[in-house]
């Protein structure tokens, strides 16, 4: 019966009680705290969302690179081999014995015979001996003006 009649003090306000009896309300400004608390951590999830967001983004976005990269790799991979191909098959071609061939069986070709061949003699013009005595002594004056010049420079 006691607690009852507590609850029922702390819910009837009775006008007869004395002021140090009558229960004090608290302030409501309590709400509002709780209020901009909620914001507050609303507001942080928020940001960690986007975040987790933006991290998943580049995330994806280097894995599409690393696929086109892969991509890039196999197409070079595919290309030098299709290049040794394309070198072996030039060297192929380029062998004197295939050119012998086509040019026998293709072209109709044959070796000379000793009766069609046509020999030319040429005679490179002498110089005579003063001349080449001038030319070793111009020579031999430019070299020693080129020592000269190289134990000059290399002083500096």
């Amino acid at each position: 019966m006691l607690v009852a009649k507590k609850e029922l003090e702390y819910y009837y306000n009775d006008p007869h009680q004395s002021e140090d009896k009558k229960i004090k309300k608290k302030p409501r400004g309590n709400k509002n705290h709780k209020v901009l608390y909620k914001m507050f951590f609303i507001g942080i999830a928020f940001v960690g969302l986007m975040l987790s967001l933006f991290i998943l983004y580049r995330y994806a976005n280097i894995s599409k690179m690393r696929l086109e990269i892969t991509q890039i790799q196999q197409q070079k991979a595919q290309l030098l081999k299709e290049k040794e191909d394309l070198i072996a098959e030039l060297e192929a071609l380029k062998s004197s014995t295939r050119i012998e061939e086509d040019a026998v069986v293709k072209l109709g070709m044959d070796y000379p015979t000793e009766g069609q061949i046509v020999y030319i003699s040429v005679n490179e013009p002498t110089l005579s001996d003063e001349k080449t005595s001038e030319l070793a002594e111009e020579n031999s004056l430019l070299s020693q003006l080129k020592s000269i010049v190289n134990l000059v420079s290399g002083l500096f």
